[in-house]
């Protein structure tokens, strides 16, 4: 009797540690601390210029000839000026706010997979029932 108390009372315990690593956050504070197109912009700017600032290290510590340096760096800012224009037009576009909302109200609507019919979220690329290909 001792060990059946047990054994449910360690059951018990480890059904709630494990409650909360498998419910999915479907409120409007999960949706606001997802990255939107905005913020990945953001840290692809990022990426981009501190490429650049190794790319200049590197030149003037010697690692890369003059020739190599050109075409890399002319790459790199061709990369930067897509992702400045990118940023540029999507703020102009609408003030942040407004892209916000939509951006929320985007990822609170399901889409259906064609095979099974389940709900998924529009970020997903594959349904969570069946595992086939969601379209974009």
């Amino acid at each position: 009797m001792v060990y059946l108390l047990c054994g449910l009372l360690g059951g018990a315990v480890l059904a709630a540690i494990c409650t909360p690593l498998f419910r999915t956050e479907t409120s409007l504070e999960s949706a606001i601390i997802e990255e939107t197109q905005w913020d990945l912009l953001q840290r692809k700017k990022e990426v981009i210029l501190g490429n650049i600032q190794d790319l200049e290290f590197e030149y003037k510590c010697g690692k890369l000839s003059e020739q190599d340096y050109q075409k890399i760096r002319s790459e790199m800012n061709t990369e930067a000026a897509q992702v400045f224009q990118e940023i540029e037009n999507l703020e102009s576009t609408a003030d942040l706010d407004a892209l916000i909302r939509r951006e929320i109200t985007a990822r609170k609507t399901k889409s259906s997979c064609p095979s099974c019919g389940a709900k998924n979220t529009p970020t997903s690329k594959f349904c969570a029932d069946c595992g086939a290909k969601l379209k974009p």
